[in-house]
């Protein structure tokens, strides 16, 4: 009987999924004032910044959980002998395959449940905040909860030596945007694992390219 509600546990997943993805789209955790207040002025720049709800940690997150519940059913029909599954016989020994399986299992319940609190927290978004008229960049990331969940740095314009967009091909569309400051040195301004997406991001270099001249600093290109 357990194999019956398997599917729906899953759909139930995926219906889950998309609703935070939604509201990820439609609500900005935190910030939501800030970018209303300035992304109607042309003077300031507002980059937002994904954090952990990606569709890929969604996939994760899901897989790993559907698997350890999976390993869980196997290994409770091997501790009471009887295969809870379907009416076969045949029961794997709880010793030493039954107890290993347990192992895996809560191990795989404490890994997905890692990942889902990342996505409900959304740890690693954010937004950078430039303002030109000013002179100054904000950079806002979220973490968990606590004295941490809210970081906010600030770099002055004339602080900015250069722009560097690292891209990890000969033709620069898929990369890291960082900014290279006098003091702070390299800040990442884009997520870091964009450098090993493979998927062309044009829209990267474009708001490279854009952001430098926004700023009126240069842009480096490095292969």
């Amino acid at each position: 009987m357990v194999d019956v509600f398997l599917p729906f546990v899953g759909l139930g997943l995926i219906v889950t999924a998309g609703v935070l993805v939604h509201v990820q789209q439609h609500i900005f955790w935190g910030s939501g004032h800030l970018m209303r207040r300035f992304q109607e002025q042309e003077h300031t720049w507002i980059y937002t910044i994904p954090g952990a709800r990606k569709p890929i940690n969604f996939f994760w997150a899901s897989f790993t959980l559907l698997g350890s519940l999976g390993v869980l059913f196997i290994s409770a029909s091997s501790y009471y002998g009887s295969n809870f599954f379907n009416s076969s016989e045949f029961v794997v020994p709880f010793l030493p395959q039954g107890a290993t399986l347990t192992f895996y299992g809560i191990a795989g319940l404490f890994v997905s449940f890692h990942w889902w609190i990342l996505i409900f927290w959304n740890v690693g978004s954010g937004y950078n905040l430039y303002d030109n008229q000013i002179g100054m960049v904000w950079l806002c990331r979220y973490g968990f909860p606590g004295e941490n969940r809210y970081i906010l740095s600030h770099v002055r314009v004339e602080d900015i030596l250069a722009l560097q967009f690292y891209s990890n091909s000969a033709e620069p569309h898929a990369g890291v945007l960082y900014m290279y400051t006098r003091e702070q040195g390299a800040i990442p301004l884009t997520p870091v694992d964009y450098y090993y997406d493979k998927t062309p991001r044009a829209s990267v270099f474009q708001t490279a390219s854009d952001l430098a001249a926004f700023l009126d600093v240069p842009l480096e290109i490095i292969v």
